[in-house]
């Protein structure tokens, strides 16, 4: 309620012109009248409405006539806004320039709107916000019919062909598993939200550890059945392999000083492929033990997504003194000289890629890791299906944000390849994923704390796994 005031005559002038001939006080306004401010009757669209389709308009309606003041408080999203505001009627109308996935507060703070007596509105708020549109440009991709191995199973052509229908459309979910071969993580995600995900990778970490090598009594990579019982039940497997070798020649047979770590090791990309080196009798070792598991996979119609070598390049080119993490991204060895590293691990890959394919291994999809700024460490399009990335954000601010940026590098080194995201801390939303085009094949987080809150709280992951544009595996077809 409001008093007028008698000590402005330019206000009581106005007052007694917009008062009817008819009142019995010919015209003039009882000072001591209560009269009523402007009130909201209703709000278009509606205050904490969401998952609108754009608009480009908010109406606000009130009791009674209104007029927009001289002085315009108007805020959306922190934003003064002033052009294109009208007052016509009850409503006051603001032109909103909607984009996807957005959530608006407007704020019209007294005195931006007044009634005929000059009484002024109080305060008002209200949100809404938009849906999330996919803005995957397919446009963008030339991508091939078929796996790049000509010789590759049914099962592999069968594998890569719903890939492909998928890739932009939708988003795999994707979990790790922890050390050996287990679906630890993928249980945890389905204690967490009643779904399990589409693929579960599994890692050859611990080859040396295993049959035929060092057989131990916890791991055994040649007892497929975590793996036959992942795909049994409708999952799709992919498989890993952070290949540990000595640390020296003099240290091949001592398992315990093995490694992945390029800082811990002499052995070398480049000697790993020159005959006469202890380097490629290792190489080929281990190459005829890891073919035999993917074998004995293979045997049982069971399709890989195939991941060796990843994040090969590790830092360099990023910054100067930028190196690589591993020793697949070693070029020479101790002296640490990394100007001819990535023609070295590129004779690496293909020397791979044969050497299964020699050995009948044709069940792979192949993947290829990125770490941005690497497009010289590319081993080709003839010798890789999916080029992925590796993505942990250290700005918890930032954590389920688009990564737009990364799916962008990766267009730019190929674009006839699917795009992946193939290890992450905290996963995308997948509205974000949605708007800034970034339509990851699939996502895998990290096991231990990442699968934890604030990387991944169950609210995160229930909203995410529970999304119409996320696969689960009790949405995959048959792929037997």
């Amino acid at each position: 309620m409001k008093l007028l005031s008698m000590a402005a005559p330019a206000l009581l002038a106005f007052t007694m012109v917009a008062c009817s001939d008819d009142d019995d006080n010919n015209g003039a306004i009882d000072p001591n009248a209560d009269v009523t401010a402007p009130k909201v009757v209703s709000v278009t669209p509606e205050d904490g409405a969401t998952d609108l389709e754009l608009i480009d308009k908010l109406v606000i309606t009130y009791d009674e006539p209104v007029f927009r003041t001289p002085v315009t408080t108007i805020r959306v999203n922190g934003q003064y806004v002033d052009e294109g505001v009208v007052a016509e009627g009850n409503q006051l109308i603001i032109p909103i320039e909607a984009t996807g996935n957005t959530t608006y507060k407007v704020e019209i703070l007294k005195p931006s709107v007044r009634d005929a007596e000059m009484n002024f509105a109080s305060d008002f708020t209200t949100t809404f916000s938009t849906k999330a549109y996919n803005m995957f440009d397919p446009t963008l991709f030339d991508i091939a019919e078929s796996p790049v191995n000509a010789d590759a199973t049914e099962p592999a052509k069968k594998l890569y062909a719903y890939l492909k229908s998928q890739f932009g459309q939708k988003v795999l979910s994707g979990a790790m598993a922890e050390i050996n071969w287990n679906t630890q993580n993928a249980e945890m995600m389905y204690q967490m939200t009643g779904k399990y995900p589409a693929i579960n990778t599994f890692d050859f970490v611990h080859h040396i550890f295993s049959a035929p090598l060092n057989p131990s009594n916890w791991i055994d990579y040649t007892n497929t059945q975590p793996v036959e019982d992942w795909f049994n039940a409708g999952g799709i497997v992919s498989c890993m392999w952070h290949w540990n070798v000595p640390a020296s020649e003099a240290e091949k047979d001592n398992y315990d000083t093995y490694t992945f770590y390029d800082e811990n090791t002499d052995f070398t990309a480049q000697r790993a492929t020159r005959n006469g080196t202890f380097e490629k009798q290792i190489f080929d070792r281990d190459l005829d033990i890891i073919a035999n598991y993917l074998l004995a996979l293979q045997a049982k119609g069971i399709p890989v997504i195939w991941r060796p070598f990843h994040e090969a390049s590790g830092n360099t080119g990023k910054y100067d003194g930028g190196h690589a993490w591993f020793w697949w991204g070693n070029g020479q060895g101790k002296d640490k000289d990394y100007a001819a590293a990535n023609t070295f691990f590129k004779r690496l890959w293909v020397n791979l890629y044969n050497g299964l394919k020699e050995r009948g291994v044709n069940n792979l999809i192949w993947v290829w890791t990125s770490n941005g700024a690497d497009a010289n460490w590319y081993p080709g399009d003839e010798y890789v299906d999916i080029i992925a990335c590796d993505y942990y954000e250290n700005d918890a601010t930032l954590y389920h944000n688009s990564l737009s940026t990364n799916f962008n590098e990766l267009i730019a080194i190929t674009n006839k390849k699917m795009v992946t995201l193939s290890e992450c801390g905290a996963i995308p939303a997948i509205t974000n994923m949605m708007q800034g085009g970034d339509m990851w094949s699939w996502f895998m987080p990290w096991y231990g704390d990442y699968m934890t809150d604030p990387h991944n709280s169950s609210v995160f992951m229930n909203t995410l796994m529970n999304s119409d544009m996320v696969i689960t595996r009790d949405e995959l077809p048959e792929l037997k």
